[in-house]
């Protein structure tokens, strides 16, 4: 009997310290999509030779609605990109940008500034991502070059003619 009571304390006391953790759902399909699908590529590591005040990240989705350049078959005819940015600080400023689709960038770098917080991104994209390009060989591919200037606030994206 002792044996008994001793064991159901036991499964009490180990019962009652396991306590389950409050989980929330995400219900912004962006997001979520965001967190499954993308490729995330740190532009800070662009051009290693000068100091960035600002943390810029570049995610990189497909495209799923459009796949009209793969005839008959399943490919990625371009992708949707976000910006996500941040200042180097104790309290920070952060924001993040949705650039839409662009294709797909073939081409990065990052234009070194003296405003301490401000980036300046040429960005070179093909109309239609690579895969598609070499799949479809009747796609006429459309190099198009943007600058994007990334400020604590702000994005601008201007193409450069």
């Amino acid at each position: 009997m002792k044996k008994f009571i001793f064991s159901f304390l036991l499964f009490t006391i180990s019962c009652s310290t396991q306590s389950q953790v409050a989980v929330k759902k995400i219900d912004n399909q962006e997001i979520v999509q965001l967190l499954i699908f993308s490729e995330q590529q740190d532009l800070n590591k662009l051009q290693l030779g000068f100091e960035k005040n600002l943390w810029v990240k570049l995610y990189k989705l497909p495209n799923t609605t459009d796949n009209k350049c793969f005839p008959e078959s399943h490919g990625i005819c371009n992708y949707i990109y976000y910006i996500a940015t941040s200042q180097l600080d104790d309290s920070p400023i952060i924001n993040a940008y949705n650039l839409g689709v662009l294709g797909e960038i073939v081409e990065i770098k990052w234009i070194n500034t003296k405003d301490i917080d401000k980036a300046i991104i040429n960005i070179k994209t093909n109309k239609y991502s690579k895969e598609a390009l070499n799949y479809n060989k009747r796609l006429k591919n459309r190099i198009t070059n943007y600058k994007v200037i990334v400020t604590p606030n702000d994005l601008v994206v201007t193409q450069i003619k």
